[in-house]
């Protein structure tokens, strides 16, 4: 095989690895959504911001546009002794997060099914300590390898940086109805040997129900010149009868 033909198959083989975080993007209902209002003084917990205590859940969400606009997408959460939490897009990501005694929570992997690669942060990554309060950014930082999920063959390697924020309030409608909501943003930034990786989500959290819709965009650069760009929105569906 040519140098030229190499080349080629490292920069797919790596634009695969870093698909894992998945496309998401902007539709007319999520546009008319208000910018968030202060919510000094509000504090959020991480049980509410991601549901853990609901556990296991079967919910369906619906992509307002993006790829795969129109479709509806499961999401299957369990829970199993050793307090992790595996949040399941069937054929396309698999995600597990540790539920700590202290009520923190972490990243620990990420499948992209559809391309046969794994994100792994060990240590797990901080997602959110017990508690999020306005006005106070948690930032947390991890080592990351990227690797095939099939054998675990290490593919690339390098920091998960994560940086989360309340962002205010903000009385948005959707299929589920109107609701005041807590408006959450992460920023992850992954720095790998070979490649960057940043995705942005902001999440809407309306009470008791947790999150019910979200926007998520994501920007790779492979050797510094291979980019790819993705957002997509998704709102939560009612439970069917």
């Amino acid at each position: 095989m040519c140098g030229a033909q190499k080349i080629a198959r490292f920069l797919a083989f790596l634009s695969c690895i870093l698909t894992t975080f998945a496309c998401r993007s902007t539709s007319t209902m999520a546009d008319a959504w208000p910018t968030p209002s202060s919510c000094k003084g509000r504090v959020l917990q991480a049980s509410d911001m991601y549901a853990m205590d609901q556990a296991p859940t079967h919910t369906q969400w619906l992509v307002l546009s993006g790829r795969d606009e129109g479709d509806v997408i499961d999401l299957i959460t369990t829970i199993d002794a050793n307090h992790v939490v595996t949040i399941d897009e069937p054929q396309t990501r698999i995600t597990k997060i540790q539920w700590r005694a202290d009520g923190s929570c972490a990243l620990i992997s990420v499948d992209s099914v559809e391309q046969g690669t794994r994100s792994v942060f060990n240590p797990p990554l901080l997602m959110c300590d017990r508690e999020l309060k306005c006005d106070a950014p948690l930032q947390s930082e991890s080592p990351m390898q990227a690797v095939l999920i099939e054998g675990g063959a290490p593919r690339d390697s390098g920091t998960g940086t994560r940086t989360i924020t309340m962002d205010g309030m903000s009385l948005i409608t959707t299929p589920l109805g109107t609701f005041d909501c807590v408006v959450v943003s992460a920023r992850l930034i992954g720095a790998l040997s070979h490649a960057t990786m940043e995705c942005s989500v902001t999440t809407w959290i309306a009470p008791e129900l947790g999150a019910i819709a979200e926007r998520y965009s994501e920007k790779i650069k492979i050797l510094g010149v291979f980019t790819k760009q993705f957002e997509r929105v998704i709102v939560k569906l009612p439970k069917k009868l």
